[in-house]
Formats: C-alpha cells, structure tokens, sequence
C-alpha cells in the first residue's frame, strides 16, 4: 500500500507542477500589470465600469463605494451611451455603414477593456473580500479542499492496493508481439483510469459531506478537483500513448525527446485549460463584468497557443517524416510533411486571431471551440497512426495456427484496402466532428450548393461511394494477388485457366460495381430508378434481336470459358486456323501464327477446337527400314534410348511414359515401317525430347548397322530372241535413213 501511495504521489507531484507552473505565470502576469498600474494609474475622471452580472445586489454595492461625482459620471456616460446606440440604430447603407458600425462596436468594446484593465486591482480585492468572508473561515475551506484531495488518494490507495497483484503480474507478463503489448498496457491503463475513477468518486463524496456554506470558495474547491482530474486522465492517456520515461512500451513510434515533448504538450495544455476554467469562476464568482472576464481569459489563451505553436516546431521533423513515411514517397506527401509546421501555425494564430474578434465583437462568453478544435486535430492523426499501426502489427504478426492463422492472412492480403479504409473513416468523422465543433452546418451548405434531395441523402450517398470503393478495391487486391500468385506469364508456355479468367472477371466485376453504385447513388438521391432499369431491360431485349450474332458470339464465349476449352498460350487448330492464344475478350478469339499472323475469330464462329497443350500429347516417330532388319534388335534399342532419356535431369519433368517400341505401322514395296512412341507434358518440352530421341536413336541404328530402306523401283524386261533383234535393228536403221531424207530435203 505505501508502494501505491507513493505511486500516486509522485505521479501527483509531476501533475501539480504543471499546474503551479501555470499558477506562477499567471501571478507574474498579474504583477506586472499592478506595476505597470502603479506607475500608470488612472485618470481621475474615469468612469467606473458597471458590474457583470447586473443584479440588485451589485448595483447597490457598487452605488454604496462610489462617490456622488462619480455616481453623477456614470449616469452620464450610460445616457451618453444609449444616445449613441439609439443614433447607430438608424440602417447605414454599404459596406462603409457596416465596417463602421463594427469599428464602434469594437471601440466600445476597447474602452471596457481599458477599463477594466484599470479596475482590475480593485476587482482582485473583491475576489479576496469573496473569498475570505466571513472573516475566520478561509483556513476552514483550506482544509476541506486538503480534506477531499486526501479522502480521494487514500480511497484510490486502497483501490490499488487490492489490485496490486494482479498489475504485478500483468506487468510482468512479456508481450513479444504488438498486439499482445497494445492488450497489456491498454488493460494497465483501464486499471488505472478506474483508479482516477474512484479517485473522483471519493473526492466528490468527501466534498459532498464536507458542504461548505461560502458559495464562491465552495465552487472554486470543486473547480480544483476537476481540474486534478482533468490532468491526471490527461497524463495517464498521454504515458499511455506516448511513455516518456520507456521506450519498451511506446505504442507511438516516435524518439524520446519527441515523446517527451509531446507529453508535456498534453499535460500543459490540460493545466492551462484547468486553470483557465478556475481563473474564470473566481472573477465570475466575485462579480466582475464582462469586459474583465475576457481580459482574464486571454492569458490562458495567448499562453496555451504560445505553447502550441513551440510544440509544432520543436517536433516538426519526426512528424515530418512520419507523413512522408517510409522509402518513396510522392510529391504531396513530400511537401505536406515539408510545410505541415506553417500550415499548424497559421492555423494556431488564426484562432487567436478569432478568439480575440470575437472578444472585440462583443461576445458574451468565449467558447471553448479553440480547445476542442485543438484536441481533435491532435486526436486526428494519432488515432489514424495507432489503427495503421495496429493493422499492421496484426498483418505481420508470427505465423499462428487455425483461425488466428486465416484471420493474420487476411489482414495480411487486403493491409492496403484496410488502410485506405481507416484514411478515409478518420478524415471523414474527423472533418464531421470538426464542422459540428465549429458550429458549420454540412447539410445547409451542401442544400444551397448542391440541392435539397442531395444534401438530405448526403450520408447516404457517402456510405454507397465508400462500400463500392471497398468492395472494388478487395475484388481488385483479391485478383491481383492471385494474379501475381500464378508468376509471370511465359509467352512460350500456356498460362493457367485463372490467368485466362481472371482478367475478364476483373473487368466484370468494375462494370457491376460502377453500374450499381450509381443505380443506388440515384435512388439515395430520390430518383426512381425503376424506369431506368426497365428501359435497360427493354434496350437489351432490342440489342439481343438486333444483334443475334454478337449475343451468340458472347454466349458461345462464356460457355467456352466455364467449359476450360483454352487457355492463354495454348496452341489451338480451329478449322484452317491455328496458333497460340494471345489474347482473349468478350466476343473474339486471337491466335497468333508460329510464322507470326493473327487470326481473329468470333466464338459464334467457332465449331471444333483442336487443343494440343491439354493434359498430354502421345509423340509418334516412324522408321522406315530394310526387310532383314532384326526387329529384336531394335526394341532393344529403342528400350535403351528411352531408359536414358528418363534419366536425364532436364527431360524427364516433362516425360510422363517413356520411349518404347509400337511395332511395325506398315509395309512398302521396299521398306517395313517401324513406330516409336513417347508420352510428354504439352506444357513442357515435348520437342526437345523428340530431337533427343531422334539424336540417339539415329546413333545408335547406325553403331548396330541398321540400314533405313531407300525408295527403289524394278523393272523386269522379258527375254528377245536372235531373230527379233535383227528385225528391230534394220527397223532402225531404216527410220534413221528416212529422218536424214527429210533434212537435206528442208535445206
């Protein structure tokens, strides 16, 4: 229990100090002002400022300190006053009227300021007079604020002391992976916000019965215990996120000395805001009026974006390169990490810039919108990287088994489309949440500029646009991995029936999600779009009657595809066509020739495919040989050629059966025709094992003396006699004397 007491005392000690820090330059500022006033007092015919609020009670009270001169000015100064207004009443038309009627209002405003400025001595000596009556009771209300920030810690002490072996054990408990350390620290932080929580209700509980009568002191002691929690919960979140003190346990990826930076950023602006909120009910409490409250309220102001703006600076290079992120990055992200401390800046002084119009103008009480406008843009990014970096962690966590296995795959399959989802949701809520801030109207805008049905389904609309980009971007991611899974296509080889379909079905499937997400964008919008789809319906019956040959082309395509009858790559013969696929689309077929022509070929055309690259192909070999050839002889042959073909490494992936003898195919006038056989992979190297076989076969038939049979013809001439010669002979003779007669006859 003193553990956990002391625990809590230093994690006490280093809250209070930011708040004291505030506390003194608030003090300092107040010194210097009642120098500067003593040195620079009023003149004597100021006019008193009124009170605010204006009740019975403060007029009376400051009608009972104030001189009859100084009663008779401010009577006049308030009839003077509503001369003024009742003469600015009347319309001023132009720009000039209005800029001027703003001006006086802010010179009003000017001199209430200046005036109060004056008065402020006088007013923290009212809040002194308020605090301290009745006179004897203001150690009192010391100790009871002391009394409930104790009854608070001792409760809260009590609290960890029965949890304190089970966050012993929890911070002991190793955590190898992200996920498991986000879990740890995020169940520690659970433990100690319920130990603030209980600090809450122990501290309310103790001021509840320890009631205090003096209404001021009484409001600023519960002030005091919000502003504790407000810092405590403010520095638990910010070690949790950012844990200055180890790095082991820093869920923001961010160096120590920008985590450091950033935690005091947290921890002083929640101080700054505490005391601001203290600082505002003391004044109000004590009676002062208006003007004085905003004088009050720009210390806090100007101070806390002071420290905002040192912040952006000093931290402008680790946020930097967390924008840019890791390896390369595009040109906006360069110079959005470049130039995001000017953009912080401007938008910083721009609020004070606002803040103090709005203080010119007359505002009745400043709103808290610079605060939370802040928070948010701070709570922007941080929530954007924790979800990244958690998806990420959860995506490369080590390999699990069962479920958590399928679920790591996943994450880690679609961690881009996940990612972009978590950009989107983030800037969307976030730019949401900061109109609402800022009092903007996103509906009201987008009626004037865009219409009423659009403004009133702009919700909807969003939501269809963001499930069509999802659903489009997984499907995409999906094919693509899958895609990518398959390699690289070989323009030699034929690729897989995926490679083939998924290409097509990609296309499909961005035409289905374009063409219902505006079909549902349009009903969203209130337009009926059942005239649509009938008309569609009505246009696609005409197109089907119109054009029967290029709805069978399709339809003969689709069927083709669901049938596997090719592939991308596959070698096909279709009729006086061949070639190997090299593109597939809707309606149409391209081969291209080994000798490098295209055939197109609509489907609807097509009536017998020829596919040599499927499954297996039988590869033949003939030997025409002599009719003594010993046929034993050369199955031994062939049996050996084959055996050595199996056996080398190169061929035999693609061999399924090997090289045998398939006996004798024919026989010829001069030849008896051998046949050998293989069987190979058609997406292999069918063609290198038949150079192979030819190449040793021919080898080893010319070593054994196999002769091939060469193509002979023989003519068989009967047998003359003696007589038959002579005859033929002077038959001869006489026909070369008649063809010379004929010669010298034409010369």
């Amino acid at each position: 229990m003193l553990q956990a007491l002391a625990n809590q005392a230093r994690d006490v000690k280093r809250g209070l100090r930011c708040s004291i820090a505030f506390l003194a330059a608030v003090a300092l500022a107040l010194c210097a002002a009642l120098a500067c006033w003593a040195k620079d007092p009023p003149a004597a015919g100021k006019v008193p400022a009124l009170p605010q609020p204006l009740t019975e009670e403060s007029i009376r009270e400051l009608v009972a300190r104030l001189s009859d001169d100084e009663v008779l000015k401010l009577v006049l100064d308030q009839l003077d006053r509503a001369a003024a207004t009742s003469a600015n009443a009347k319309p001023r038309m132009g720009m000039s009227g209005m800029v001027d009627e703003h001006a006086g209002a802010m010179r009003t405003t000017l001199d209430g300021l200046e005036a109060a400025y004056y008065a402020l001595p006088d007013t923290l000596r009212q809040i002194r007079a308020k605090l301290t009556e009745p006179e004897g009771t203001e150690r009192l209300a010391v100790a009871l604020l002391v009394g409930i920030l104790v009854a608070g810690f001792f409760v809260e002490g009590l609290y960890r002391l029965a949890l304190r072996r089970f966050r012993t054990a929890l911070d002991q408990t190793p955590a190898a992976t992200y996920s498991a350390q986000v879990f740890k620290h995020g169940v520690g932080l659970l433990i100690d916000l319920g130990a603030i929580l209980v600090w809450t209700i122990a501290a309310t509980g103790a001021f509840f019965l320890l009631w205090h009568d003096q209404e001021l002191r009484r409001t600023a002691m519960l002030d005091i215990v919000i502003g504790v929690i407000l810092v405590r919960t403010t520095m638990r979140v910010a070690s949790f996120l950012l844990s200055p003190s180890d790095p082991s346990t820093r869920l923001l990826p961010f160096a120590d000395a920008p985590a450091r930076i950033l935690w005091w950023f947290a921890v002083i602006l929640a101080s700054n805001f505490a005391v601001d909120i203290l600082l505002h009910t003391l004044f109000r409490g004590s009676g002062a009026n208006q003007a004085t409250l905003n004088l009050v309220a720009m210390p806090p102001l100007v101070l806390g974006i002071g420290v905002a703006i040192g912040t952006i600076w000093a931290v402008r290079t680790p946020i930097a390169n967390l924008i840019r992120g890791k390896g390369t990055h595009g040109t906006i992200r360069h110079w959005t990490g470049e130039l995001w401390p000017i953009v912080g800046t401007l938008y910083f002084l721009g609020i004070l810039f606002a803040r103090i119009f709005d203080i010119l103008a007359g505002e009745r009480e400043l709103s808290r919108q610079g605060i939370f406008s802040v928070l948010l843009i701070v709570a922007m990014p941080v929530v954007d990287m924790a979800l990244c970096h958690a998806l990420a962690a959860g995506a490369g966590d080590e390999v699990a088994e069962g479920r958590a296995a399928r679920v790591r795959g996943l994450l880690y399959a679609y961690e881009s489309v996940f990612r972009r989802a978590i950009h989107i949701v983030v800037v969307a809520v976030g730019l949401a949440l900061f109109a609402r801030v800022w009092g903007i109207d996103l509906f009201a805008i987008a009626q004037q500029g865009m219409g009423g049905n659009f403004a009133s389904a702009l919700l909807g609309v969003s939501i269809v646009l963001l499930l069509a980009y999802m659903l489009w971007e997984g499907a995409k991611t999906a094919i693509d991995r899958r895609l990518a899974a398959e390699g690289d296509l070989d323009p030699e080889a034929p690729a897989s029936r995926l490679r083939t379909v998924l290409p097509l079905m990609r296309a499909l499937i961005a035409i289905t999600v374009f063409v219902m997400a505006t079909l549902s964008v349009l009903a969203a919008l209130g337009v009926d779009i059942l005239p649509l789809i009938a008309g569609a319906s009505v246009v696609g019956v005409a197109i089907g009657f119109g054009s029967q040959t290029l709805v069978r082309d399709i339809v003969s395509g689709a069927f083709f595809l669901m049938d596997d009858a090719f592939r991308l790559g596959e070698y096909l013969e279709i009729g006086d066509a061949k070639g190997r696929v090299e593109k597939i689309n809707v309606r149409t077929l391209f081969l291209r020739h080994h000798r490098g022509a295209i055939n197109i070929l609509p489907y609807g055309e097509i009536k017998r495919i020829r596919n040599t690259n499927r499954d297996w192909m039988v590869m033949v070999m003939d030997f025409p040989l002599t009719y003594d050839t010993n046929l034993a002889q050369v199955k031994k042959i062939l049996k050996q050629v084959g055996d050595e073909i199996a056996a080398d490494p190169e061929l035999k992936p693609d061999l399924l059966q090997p090289l045998k003898l398939a006996g004798i195919q024919s026989t010829e006038d001069s030849a008896i025709v051998v046949r050998a056989k293989f069987t190979a992979r058609p997406e292999g190297e069918p063609y290198m094992i038949r150079k192979a076989a030819y190449t040793k076969i021919l080898k080893a038939f010319r070593e054994a003396g196999i002769k091939f049979a060469h193509k002979q013809v023989t003519v068989n001439v009967p047998a003359l006699s003696h007589t038959n010669d002579e005859a033929m002979a002077a038959a001869a003779g006489a026909a070369a004397l008649a063809a010379a007669s004929a010669t010298e006859s034409k010369d």
